[in-house]
């Protein structure tokens, strides 16, 4: 439902600020951008408009900001809990000409990029520099750098070198009545004011609009190696990952796959290589040196040694080959259903192997596939929930099963989003994550900063 009427010269102002050529309310143009990768309702935009910089996004805020009318800001449309959705019309702000990388600075280990720069251009960027950027979020290939600070996006390698926020040294953003702003110096250590930068990663687009963003690099690691192991129930393969956690040994990856999910796999794509069992732990090692990686592979083998079967790679194509199954899955669950509910829930990691049984128990009671994918070293689990929605009431259990795999995160001491921020879709769920005081805090700061509530409106904080 649309909150407010467009103003009739909305298009007309929005092409003095931005240009023509950046403006479009055609319908065609305008069905892209009533969703994301969600499964939220779609709701088209009334207006989408292109910047082609930092300035005009300024100017076209202003118009939004004098008019009132809400400002969706638009990465690559890859979110999962329906942040870019705009529910309640007005602009969608896609910020895909802001592209640009800048010189890969070398010597600082650091690099500025446009919001609209894809992720993994950014990652082949800092390659190309000897450098490496870790976070990956697995819709790296269209995934935008704006739309990564925006939920600070994570990925199997973070829980080794961390999310999104880690990496955040200082951002450019254009405040909702569209004054440009930067956060601050880009250097490692700043306690100079407010940690202003750090307030706008994970704001989804509430707070202000991110236009550029310097990001720290590291030196990338020389060798790498990997191990699976498959075991007899899922409980397992998550006690066998928070002993690794429990060790002091930090791998790249720990990613485990319950039965459901190598199902789906030996289901969908043949030939990718599987163990038997009904659970599977994936467990990289990475370093400066082959040495130290072979002594934590050892290591990781011992810590193992409860698995029903074990295999260990040292060569870079044995390595991707272990891989197989887990970039399988992603693509294996989609092709299995009509519909489904993806979540991304957090818990304390020795709580791991008991929301592994929460959710089993969950998908029995209510009849569904449920398959569960985990960056298990982070606590941070994805319950896939499979249904037909036009098959008498699956959506309806479906829906009720998702309440009870967020209850259940909650009750074990975790969170309702790991790295897929709120958006939409979480938002009923928001007050059972956070105390009224803290919600009061944020939304303090939610007007003072945006006091027409024109950004991004309806996500992130419950009304």
């Amino acid at each position: 439902m649309r909150a407010r009427k467009v103003p009739p010269d909305l298009v007309g102002e929005l092409e003095k600020a931005a240009g023509p050529e950046s403006v479009t309310a055609e319908v065609g143009e305008l069905e892209p951008f009533a969703s994301d990768e969600s499964g939220a309702e779609p709701a088209p935009p009334d207006v989408v408009v292109r910047p082609e910089d930092t300035d005009a996004v300024g100017r076209v805020l202003g118009v939004a900001h004098r008019l009132r009318v809400p400002v969706v800001p638009v990465g690559g449309l890859t979110g999962l809990a329906g942040g870019a959705v705009p529910r309640f019309g007005g602009i969608a702000l896609s910020l895909e000409r802001l592209d640009r990388i800048h010189a890969v600075d070398r010597d600082n280990l650091r690099v500025s990029v446009g919001a609209g720069t894809r992720t993994v251009d950014l990652q082949r960027a800092a390659v190309g520099a000897g450098l490496f950027y870790p976070p990956d979020p697995a819709a790296l290939e269209r995934s935008t750098i704006g739309g990564n600070v925006a939920t600070n996006a994570g990925g199997p390698r973070c829980f080794k070198y961390g999310v999104t926020a880690e990496y955040v040294l200082a951002l450019e953003a254009v405040s909702a009545e569209g004054r440009v702003f930067r956060t601050g110096a880009a250097t490692r250590k700043n306690a100079t004011g407010l940690r202003l930068a750090q307030l706008l990663v994970g704001s989804e687009g509430t707070l202000a609009v991110v236009t550029e963003v310097t990001l720290r690099l590291v030196v990338p690691p020389r060798a790498r190696a990997a191990a699976t192991a498959s075991f007899d129930s899922v409980e397992a393969a998550g006690e066998a990952a928070a002993a690794i956690v429990r060790s002091g040994l930090v791998p790249s990856a720990l990613e485990l796959l319950d039965a459901t999910c190598l199902a789906l796999v030996r289901e969908q794509l043949e030939g990718v290589p599987l163990a038997d069992g009904a659970a599977l732990l994936l467990v990289e090692v990475d370093g400066p040196d082959e040495g130290r990686v072979g002594a934590d592979l050892q290591h990781v083998s011992a810590l193992l040694a409860g698995a029903r079967e074990r295999e260990l790679a040292k060569r870079e194509e044995d390595v991707e080959r272990l891989w197989a199954a887990r970039r399988a899955l992603s693509p294996a669950i989609t092709r299995s259903t009509r519909d489904f509910v993806f979540q991304d829930v957090c818990v304390p990691i020795a709580a791991v192997p008991e929301a592994l049984r929460r959710i089993g128990n969950i998908a029995e009671r209510y009849a569904l596939r449920i398959p569960v994918f985990s960056h298990a070293g982070d606590g941070n689990l994805h319950p896939s929930i499979l249904y037909d929605a036009a098959a008498g009431d699956q959506a309806e259990r479906a829906h009720a099963a998702e309440r009870d795999v967020l209850r259940a995160a909650l009750e074990l001491g975790g969170t309702i989003s790991a790295e897929h921020g709120i958006g939409l879709l979480k938002l009923p769920f928001v007050r059972e994550d956070l105390d009224s005081v803290a919600i009061d805090q944020m939304r303090a700061i939610k007007r003072a900063l945006d006091p027409h509530g024109i950004l991004n409106p309806g996500k992130l904080l419950p009304s």
